[in-house]
């Protein structure tokens, strides 16, 4: 029997309600001298502690067969730890072989799973743990629950998976743990807190996903599934690797299906899946537009999967819509939501490591494999500097075009549900765009429209000359002092642009002193 303690076992007494604390050695010396001597004889018990000054070790060794500090530990180095303490138990002159020796080949097999160590979602969750009690003013007069738990979070950061230094923290537990004032506890709790933060940002740069992750996201916009695509490879997922959809109705309506029928070829793989919440078709049955739910989509794949199918899926809403209501709605039928904003490279793991953990702990034995966390190389960290998930002026110019072609077109008269379609479209690329100004009244210019259910097609028009021109104002100054090419800018008005503005006058529609100068100039 192979038996390993912690020394330091925290209790709440069930019948006194008072707090107390075991020696886990006391335990265990407690066990051996209960056991007849050929049952003793056949235990290896080893003592497992932050506690590990010469004196301590000397106790465990006495109490029990030796001492394991609390550390990381790769799975191929386990044995090396292990075998000098397992054959000074049990001699091979006296147990004969009571440990095998691996091949080679089975060592690399098993060598390729993950470390035995803490996760930054581990210290997260802990330290949102001592949060709570601080809430509950535990610290006034519950001090040893605080205490409890500080032990605690040291061992956490002690087998904490990392290069990145954690003495300093462990110094402030050290130091909260004899102290006894209740302000003198919450300050010191403060500084802590801002120094493990610290720590977990730094790991979640290094986050990285296991090699067999496989990306799946549908989207009913064009800009956004481009987004998308860059979103997974600042992820590292290979292109190969990642199928992106939502164009059209074929896509967007057989999209349950497909990825019901790609989990069942996938049953040893990672899926990351993210959804747009409102994927806006026209059915090719009626030819009417009609809006399908992402999330419901995604909460429809998660009935028809099995446990161990579905237990491998972390499932996202990524929408404009995240009022309180909207997000809570999202995570009953999914795993989380994603904002639909600009996001740099450099901070897509800060935006995806605490779902992923908090969806795959790694503490869990059946997700061993599913996180490994890395130093950033000089080419990465080169990228990071200069990359993002943002849509550009140019794209917005690009869905200004569509959409007025569909006034040009007459759709205000006849199927105001496909202009509802592309202003909300064109609320989520605005709101991945990357610009300083605010988008605040432009957002309301649109919900206007959109909840405007009894306007008149003379009065949609009217708002969107507005709106369009407010759009267009934003983009001709983000172009101005951006970096965006001339070459390009040039061939979008020459182009689409002078098209639509020809045709748009020749009906009379209204633009601004910015649409009339454009016109001229491409003249």
């Amino acid at each position: 029997v192979f038996m390993i303690v912690e020394e330091n076992l925290d209790v709440v007494d069930e019948y006194s309600n008072k707090h107390d604390t075991i020696s886990g050695s006391q335990c265990v010396e407690n066990i051996r001298k209960r056991l007849p001597p050929e049952a003793e004889r056949r235990m290896f018990a080893l003592i497992r502690s932050t506690n590990n000054s010469s004196s301590d070790i000397a106790i465990y060794k006495t109490r029990a067969h030796g001492f394991l500090p609390k550390l990381p530990i790769k799975r191929d180095k386990i044995n090396e730890k292990l075998a000098p303490l397992w054959w000074g138990r049990f001699p091979p002159s006296e147990f004969g072989e009571s440990m095998g020796i691996n091949s080679q080949n089975d060592s690399k097999a098993m060598s390729s799973a993950n470390d035995i160590a803490c996760t930054p979602y581990d210290i997260s969750q802990k330290a949102k743990d001592i949060e709570a009690l601080f809430e509950r003013n535990a610290h006034m007069n519950e001090t040893h629950l605080i205490h409890d738990e500080m032990h605690e979070l040291e061992d956490d950061l002690l087998t904490l998976n990392s290069n990145i230094s954690v003495y300093s923290a462990v110094e402030q537990i050290n130091v909260i743990q004899v102290t006894q004032s209740p302000a003198s506890l919450m300050d010191r709790w403060r500084t802590l807190q801002g120094s493990i933060n610290e720590i977990i940002q730094s790991l979640q740069k290094t986050f990285r996903l296991p090699k067999n992750t496989y990306a799946i996201a549908i989207d009913d916009s064009k800009i956004q599934r481009k987004l998308l695509g860059k979103f997974f490879d600042f992820l590292n997922i290979p292109p190969e690797n990642c199928t992106i959809v939502g164009d059209g109705y074929s896509e967007i309506n057989g999209f349950v299906d497909m990825v019901v029928d790609f989990m069942q070829c996938h049953n040893n793989d990672y899926v990351l899946m993210i959804v747009d919440e409102n994927l806006d078709v026209v059915d090719e049955s009626d030819n009417k537009s009609k809006s399908i739910s992402g999330s419901q989509c995604a909460d429809n794949i998660r009935r028809r999967l099995p446990v161990e199918l579905e237990r491998r899926m972390l499932i996202l809403v990524r929408s404009a819509n995240d009022c309180t209501t909207d997000i809570a709605i999202y995570n009953e039928r999914t795993h989380g939501f994603l904002p639909k904003a600009p996001i740099r490279r450099e901070k897509v793991n800060d935006a995806l490591a605490p779902l992923w953990m908090k969806r795959f702990p790694p503490s869990d034995p059946e997700f061993r494999d599913s996180v490994g966390f890395e130093n950033m190389s000089d080419e990465i960290v080169h990228k990071a500097t200069s990359d993002e998930v943002a849509s550009s002026p140019y794209d917005i110019s690009q869905k200004l075009i569509d959409i007025e072609s569909l006034f040009i077109k007459d759709s205000h008269f006849t199927d105001t549900r496909i202009i509802h379609d592309q202003l909300h479209e064109l609320k989520g690329d605005l709101l991945t765009l990357n610009s300083d100004a605010s988008m605040v009244s432009i957002l309301g210019m649109i919900n206007l429209i959109l909840l405007g259910n009894n306007h008149s097609p003379e009065a949609i028009v009217g708002k969107w000359h507005a709106l369009r021109d407010r759009i267009y104002d934003a983009i001709n100054s983000l172009q101005s002092s951006s970096h965006l090419s001339e070459r390009r800018t040039s061939s979008l008005r020459k182009n689409k642009l002078l098209d639509v503005l020809r045709s748009s006058k020749s009906r009379g529609l209204v633009f601004n002193s910015s649409f009339n100068t454009d016109l001229t100039t491409a003249n």
